[in-house]
């Protein structure tokens, strides 16, 4: 936290409208200064979904909060991956009920579709597929499973009027990349973000709206894992990166 310091004396209040500006001024200042810490606060939280939270960690060059990467594994040697339908954790939406599941179901959705068509334009595979037919076991066939683990809208009446951090909605998802002939785990990943919204910097309207801001945090996720899988094709096993 940054406090500001001024001196009283050396303060020359010439008019209200300017007293009015020098206010909003501070407050830009400060929520530039709070903001960001109020973002990164965000840690992942387990859920049991993974099979091991302790080898997660942070990849360069993926912008995913948490990562385990088989140090053998190599997409380059797969064909095929079929994108599975998210899953929602019935835990995830404990807080607001109906109306978090709701946006949940709505943001799983258009993430399948979304992640389906950015890993078929980025030509990692020659086949992308959400179709169940993909689903069933063959060689050189990749699983995408993601769960979203935690939905929370927050409180929109304390993001408008009050702001920088207070009220934000949560969005956490966890996901996995499975060989689907020999069911083994060969990618596990984890982010959980929080928006401040705040109708100073996003508008009354946005920031009122949850499943909005959950939205651009999920496509900020989306964005990562198809890194993910650029980065895994670029770069290669990680045991011959070092």
């Amino acid at each position: 936290m940054v406090f500001l310091l001024v001196n009283p004396r050396r303060m020359h209040w010439k008019s209200p409208a300017m007293n009015t500006r020098c206010l909003w001024a501070s407050l830009i200042v400060c929520a530039s200064l709070v903001l960001p810490s109020v973002v990164a606060a965000a840690t992942v939280q387990p859920s049991g979904f993974l099979q091991d939270y302790h080898r997660l960690n942070h990849v360069g060059g993926v912008p995913l909060e948490q990562v385990w990467i088989h140090p053998e594994f190599d997409v380059r040697e797969y064909r095929s991956v079929y994108v599975a339908p998210v899953q929602i954790d019935p835990w995830a939406y404990r807080r607001h009920g109906e109306s978090d599941r709701e946006a949940a179901r709505q943001i799983g959705a258009a993430f399948q579709a979304t992640v389906e068509q950015r890993l078929r334009d980025a030509q990692i595979f020659p086949f992308v597929s959400s179709d169940p037919y993909f689903a069933a076991a063959r060689h050189q066939a990749l699983r995408l499973e993601v769960r979203i683990t935690e939905v929370n809208s927050g409180h929109a009446g304390v993001r408008s009027f009050i702001g920088f951090g207070a009220g934000a909605t949560e969005f956490q998802i966890e996901g996995k990349v499975i060989d689907q002939k020999t069911c083994r785990t060969l990618v596990e990943f984890a982010d959980r973000r929080k928006h401040p919204g705040g109708a100073l910097f996003v508008g009354r309207e946005a920031s009122d709206n949850a499943a909005y801001l959950m939205g651009i945090d999920a496509k900020m996720m989306l964005d990562g894992v198809v890194k993910l899988f650029i980065y895994l094709r670029e770069e290669g096993p990680p045991h011959r990166q070092r």
